[in-house]
């Protein structure tokens, strides 16, 4: 189970219609906010509460004039309040290098698909952020006197709101989030999926992807892309069709892309419907010299990957917080080029993992 990753910079979920591969499904429910901003900054982070259990489809959002920009989105389970500087607590859903403003208070899509669901009860932060400081690129947004409701209906709540210099710096508080939040009832996705990943070896690309359930899937379609938004089909994987259990999924890109790689997830079902489930970034000219290890993801859940010589690597270790070896206590399998290490029986907390000469810190979540 992967989450964002040192390689990986775009990671994305979308609900497509059955012959488009659009923004949004062209169905379901959207609540949108006042767009009569007074201020603006890098990002803002904002609470949804719902009511009835939904998935979170895509956002639109209020953004500051000028040329394209790029942008980020992230989500954690529960309120933003208190995880306002604690980039751990966050999990990245995707990126677009590319998101046009449309025009002054005016929903402008971002064009980053989520496919989050939300369960009855439950609150469920974001945060939204321009990510490169030398870009005008940004977010408008209101000021307000406090934490507060700011847009409802039967289904779900947007509230609170602050801005958020980027990278999970500076707090703005009481800043009343502009957009538009798209959404269905209950959930709609066709799987339930757990993660898609590109992994270097050697002078290929290693794709896999798993679900924990499927229903009338048909088959995977995995495209590239050179610039993330013009795409050419490069696997078609035959899908199980109804399954109950963990399945993992893999295909290798033999001849990848020089310099960045994208590439995309696509699940058709058997009734033809599309849908984008991940997509994920990779630099092929990313070369390891001398004893450097690289290890993603980084935070994780379960398995981090850790690249680098076959000498450094021989040597793996990996302490916990307090500098303990609990490398009898993790599951280590060394593959040519790199060791994946398993920590899914492992609590939540830093771990050093230690090479011949090197180290690096990890972050399980």
């Amino acid at each position: 189970m992967l989450k964002s990753t040192i390689l990986s910079t775009l990671f994305a979920a979308l609900f497509v219609s059955q012959t488009t591969l659009s923004q949004c499904i062209s169905v379901g429910n959207s609540l949108a906010t006042s767009y009569v901003s007074n201020n603006s900054n890098k990002g803002e982070m904002f609470n949804i509460v719902a009511t009835n259990t939904v998935t979170i489809l895509c956002f639109d959002l209020n953004l500051i004039l000028g040329s394209n920009g790029s942008y980020e989105i992230y989500y954690k389970v529960g309120s933003y309040v208190g995880s306002e500087s604690n980039a751990a607590a966050w999990t990245l859903i995707g990126s677009n290098p590319s998101v046009p403003c449309v025009g002054f208070d005016t929903p402008s899509p971002m064009d980053i698909p989520i496919n989050i669901i939300i369960p009855a009860g439950q609150t469920y932060s974001f945060y939204i952020t321009a990510n490169d400081v030398a870009q005008t690129a940004g977010i408008r947004y209101t000021n307000n006197a406090g934490y507060t409701t700011i847009a409802s209906d039967a289904n779900i709540s947007i509230a609170g709101g602050i801005g958020k210099a980027y990278p999970f710096a500076t707090n703005y508080n009481n800043r009343s989030f502009n957009g538009t939040v798209h959404y269905a009832l209950g959930n709609v996705l066709p799987v339930t999926f757990i993660d898609f990943t590109a992994t270097p070896i050697n002078q290929s690309v290693l794709l896999e992807w798993e679900t924990e359930s499927e229903n009338d899937s048909d088959y995977f379609e995995v495209e590239r892309s050179s610039d993330g938004k013009n795409w050419d089909r490069l696997f078609i994987t035959k899908a199980a069709g109804e399954s109950n259990t963990l399945i993992n999924y893999q295909e290798l890109d033999s001849e990848p892309l020089d310099e960045i790689s994208y590439y995309r997830l696509i699940l058709v079902d058997l009734d033809g419907a599309r849908t984008i489930l991940k997509s994920v970034s990779l630099n092929n000219n990313l070369e390891l010299v001398g004893n450097e290890i690289l290890v993603f993801p980084n935070p994780t859940t379960e398995k981090v990957r850790v690249l680098g010589d076959q000498n450094e690597l021989d040597n793996l270790k990996i302490l916990n917080s307090i500098g303990q070896d609990i490398s009898e206590n993790v599951q280590i399998v060394s593959y040519k080029g790199y060791s994946e290490v398993n920590f899914n029986d492992q609590q939540p907390g830093i771990f050093i993992l230690k090479t011949k000469t090197n180290s690096q810190i990890l972050i399980k979540k």
